[in-house]
């Protein structure tokens, strides 16, 4: 009945709201909350809300940082997460939101921990090559270039110091 209410609903409160009562659900219980899910529809709901929401001209985050957190954790246990995610074209999406928040930190994590569950399926990851999710990693990476590291020594320990540029917001 909740799968059934976020699939057609359209009202921002109602799918933040179910977002919540999901992310409660799968976060308390065991993986059998999480394949009960599965079995129900539940890849295909988060992946088909995902790729609504992110295809409207103003994205709204509020919904899509909540639901890719959801889409990391159900992806993990969901065998065919890949597949389903190419067929509703939710890699794309999750590219393009990635590309469009490489200065907004909060934003570009949850869309790399979405990146990460498809890259580990092998046909999922092909595309992301093929669609050039490697160029994304090297400008997030960048940054850290040796240019802006420094290793500190002390006594016995190696430590390795990041220094972020000035672009990047602590968030």
């Amino acid at each position: 009945l909740l799968l059934f209410s976020f699939q057609r609903s359209s009202d921002r409160e109602s799918i933040l709201s179910i977002l919540q009562v999901l992310g409660d659900l799968l976060s308390v219980g065991t993986d059998r909350r999480i394949h009960y899910m599965i079995s129900k529809g539940g890849s295909e709901a988060l992946l088909q809300t995902l790729v609504d929401t992110a295809r409207t001209f103003s994205p709204d985050y509020d919904i899509l940082l909540p639901l890719l957190r959801l889409l990391a954790k159900v992806g993990l246990r969901d065998k065919k997460f890949g597949q389903k995610a190419l067929e509703l074209e939710a890699l794309d999406v999750t590219l393009t939101l990635a590309r469009k928040n490489l200065s907004h930190s909060q934003n570009l994590l949850h869309c790399l921990w979405a990146l990460r569950v498809f890259a580990s399926r092998v046909t999922t990851g092909a595309m992301l090559g093929i669609n050039g999710a490697m160029e994304l990693l090297f400008k997030v990476i960048t940054p850290y270039s040796r240019k802006h590291t420094r290793i500190i020594r002390s006594e016995n320990v190696l430590q390795i110091g990041i220094q972020l540029p000035l672009s990047w917001p602590l968030t």
